[in-house]
């Protein structure tokens, strides 16, 4: 039988995509994209905003229509009660029991051929106590890979459903992380991205006394590991204790992605963040200080309720200031079960539109600026890709580089002369040592 998969969403849905595709792999079944013929469609969902679960919708009505079995799968299947009488679905399985979905698929074949009733495995992911991973990946399906260490979040931020959804605080095994690493490494991997949905709080839940820069150093030893890249960060991790310990890391990589979601005080009081942007200009300050040609990117919330223009404009200028290379911009979607759904002054659409283009403008022109700024120099870069004679990889300051050459440089790290730029891109040669 035939199966495929569409992800919304983090890099830890597709991370658990990638799992999914292993079972199924695993039990016989071939893999095929989306967009073909198949007998089952897993729909491995986001329910971050409105447009998240809007493209989940779409997609599940997608796949309805061409006659296959439907699996909603991840965070949006995790807030459907079964009273709800949701379209175009077959199963819907919970986060956690991803882990069991060949199963859970292979009932519903078995018991449900005449029946059109929806099948139901949805846990209650708040009792989770303990991180639980049936199997890990043995092979890297590109040069660089995303490897999962830890789930659940304890935040409570006011706009974000997630602590519903993914639970709470659960850190994935130190052995299992570096047994997994070691084996995609022995595949051809050589980058690797620890992600999580709250990786600055890996160890909370953990006996012993471990944190996300113990993580970071025992990987580091893997032999024939080339780079190690952090998902995204929580502000709080990067004490300047943290910043240089983890400054001492030769693979780690000046890439550094903050969730800060504001830089004004009052939004951030509102949104239950346990910080100010007095510190993240601290944090930012302490890095330059510790790393080279380090990048900068983060996640901005714009229309907050109550957000004034004033306090938009603080942020947009701060923002300036730190001068950012990527700037992932998103406009406040309510999302039921949280604070911040019942808050008063609610954002008009229209004004929350406007305040996130004005922010895209300026993370634009500041992400070709930065760019820019390493026309002329020289940067090692990990080639990931080849394509129409052109190789493809990334600085490890996250900057995307194309060589005319051949493959013979292909999941290798190459000191790059950095002479023009395309787009996004910068265009560099390989010089002859």
């Amino acid at each position: 039988m035939k199966v495929s998969f569409y992800t919304l969403g983090c890099k830890v849905n597709q991370y658990e995509t990638d799992l999914m595709m292993k079972s199924f792999k695993d039990a016989g079944y071939d893999i095929v994209d989306f967009n073909e013929k198949s007998d089952i469609y897993v729909i491995n969902s986001c329910s971050v905003t409105n447009l998240s679960t809007r493209k989940t919708r779409q997609n599940l009505s997608k796949a309805k229509r061409s006659g296959g079995i439907v699996v909603l799968a991840g965070c949006y299947a995790q807030e459907i009660d079964e009273r709800e009488k949701l379209e175009n679905v077959d199963i819907i399985i919970g986060n956690q029991e991803k882990n069991d979905i060949v199963k859970y698929v292979e009932e519903y074949i078995k018991e449900n051929k005449d029946k059109k009733e929806i099948t139901y495995k949805i846990g209650d992911i708040s009792k989770l106590k303990k991180y639980i991973q049936s199997d890990s990946l043995d092979s890297g399906l590109t040069i660089r890979e995303s490897i999962k260490i830890e789930d659940g979040c304890n935040n409570f931020c006011s706009y974000c459903i997630i602590p519903y959804v993914r639970g709470r605080v659960r850190s994935r095994n130190l052995d299992d992380i570096e047994k997994e690493v070691k084996k995609l490494v022995l595949s051809g991997v050589g980058e690797i991205v620890l992600v999580g949905i709250e990786i600055a709080s890996y160890g909370k839940d953990l006996d012993k006394d471990i944190t996300l820069i113990d993580v970071v150093e025992k990987l580091a030893k893997i032999d024939g590991l080339k780079r190690i890249r952090l998902g995204s960060l929580e502000p709080r991790v990067l004490t300047k204790e943290n910043i240089i310990r983890l400054s001492k890391i030769d693979k780690l990589c000046p890439h550094f992605h903050i969730s800060v979601q504001s830089l004004n005080n009052n939004v951030l009081k509102n949104m239950n963040r346990k910080y100010t942007k007095e510190d993240i200009f601290d944090i930012v300050n302490n890095i330059r200080k510790y790393f080279n040609d380090v990048a900068f990117t983060c996640d901005i919330i714009v229309g907050f309720p109550g957000e004034t223009e004033e306090e938009f404009e603080e942020t947009l200028e701060n923002v300036k200031k730190i001068n950012f290379y990527e700037v992932h911009a998103f406009k406040y979607s309510k999302r039921k079960w949280t604070k911040a759904a019942v808050m008063p002054n609610q954002i008009d659409g229209n004004i929350a539109h406007k305040r996130s283009e004005k922010l895209i403008m300026l993370a634009s022109k500041q992400k070709e600026e930065y760019i820019k700024s390493y026309i002329g120099k020289n940067l090692d870069v990990l080639f990931e890709s080849y394509e129409d004679g052109y190789l493809y990889g990334y600085t490890k300051n996250y900057i995307m580089v194309k060589v005319n050459s051949d493959k013979k440089y292909l999941g290798k790290v190459v000191d790059v002369k950095l002479e023009n730029i395309d787009k996004d891109i910068l265009i560099g040669k390989i010089e002859p040592k």
